[in-house]
């Protein structure tokens, strides 16, 4: 028996980063073998055409063997339905469905799609989705997969060498991405505190002048860690607008495991799904507005930051050795011949 796994090529932004991390840590840790997919607009394309893409893709394998489908692949639903459906052919075969990010319940304007991608994650012999409360959404539209392996975190990769010193208490919060995103975020233009800095890692926008809103620009993985090692404070998972708030509560956040791995506190909302983490292992502050995020840190004494530090410089490293995904990896394939 051998295990595959898919890993789209061609994307750009955290999606590609989480599909490439998983794939690196089952190929080279697990012994899997990558099923590279081409992200492209496949809508005009030939039935006869995407069987014979198919049938390339799937090559080297075998009946008997397991396909981890990394999910979405950002093609379309009905070229990720298709595609597991062309695996029907080899018997024997387990089909393990990684969901990632669920598309219907990102964007409103996608929430048509639901039925279509409930029906492809029925498909699935074993479903490793983000949290529970993920699966009892799901569940709730109509899906009926029966094993289920829970992701809980991301992991974060780090194979060059980290900054020696800890992250030390300042009244800095840094926010990888641009807070004013329309689509997800929505809080930079409301941000105003003189005695707290917020970084963003962003090119400047006009919108921030004199808000004590720093502009740090953005930067490759590992420059980005050491950056926030070195300028310590806070890492801020937070979204301005309800729909992505409310999407937020059942997905994992990869710039969460992002600050753990660079040994960074966070800080997030009280119904972000790694609430319990945070909260048992002293990894960060939990809050329900941003100024009560910005109260805790400014009455936060440096003993009480040196002491989550701690606590995450023993649990940072799971995520950095990729801990999390190896267990969720292994976990489904177990319950695949074994459950």
């Amino acid at each position: 028996m051998r295990v595959h796994i898919t890993n789209t090529h061609h994307m750009i932004g955290v999606a590609r980063l989480a599909q490439n991390m998983v794939t690196d840590i089952a190929t080279r840790e697990l012994g899997f073998r990558e099923l590279g997919v081409f992200q492209y607009q496949d809508k005009n394309e030939s039935k006869s055409s995407l069987i014979s893409r198919f049938d390339g893709m799937l090559a080297g394998v075998e009946m008997g063997d397991v396909i981890i489908f990394q999910s979405p692949s950002w093609n379309s639903v009905e070229w990720d339905t298709a595609f597991l459906e062309r695996t029907l052919i080899y018997d024997g075969l387990k089909r393990i469905i990684f969901i990632h990010d669920v598309i219907p319940l990102m964007w409103k304007s996608n929430r048509y799609l639901l039925d279509k991608w409930i029906r492809y994650y029925n498909m699935a012999d074993v479903i490793i989705a983000p949290s529970q409360s993920m699966v009892d959404l799901l569940r709730q539209h109509g899906l009926t997969v029966k094993k289920v392996v829970i992701q809980k975190m991301w992991d974060h990769l780090v194979d060059s060498e980290l900054g020696k010193e800890k992250p030390h208490y300042a009244p800095i919060i840094n926010f990888a991405g641009d807070p004013t995103n329309p689509n997800k975020f929505g809080f930079g233009g409301t941000w105003f505190n003189p005695d707290v800095k917020l970084r963003v890692f962003t090119s400047p926008k006009d919108w921030g002048v004199g808000r004590n809103i720093e502009f740090v620009g953005s930067m490759p993985d590992i420059a980005l860690l050491n950056d926030i090692r070195r300028t310590g404070g806070f890492g801020l998972i937070w979204s301005g607008d309800p729909y992505w708030l409310e999407y937020m509560k059942h997905n994992c956040s990869f710039k969460l495991s992002t600050y753990l791995a660079a040994g960074l506190p966070v800080i997030i909302n009280s119904g972000t799904p790694a609430r319990d983490v945070i909260e048992k292992k002293n990894l960060g502050i939990i809050a329900d507005s941003l100024p009560e995020a910005i109260e805790r840190v400014q009455t936060m004494t440096t003993a009480e930051y040196d002491q989550m530090v701690n606590s995450i410089d023993d649990f940072a490293k799971l995520i950095r050795g990729g801990y999390f995904v190896k267990r969720a990896l292994t976990e489904a394939v177990f319950k695949a011949f074994y459950d």
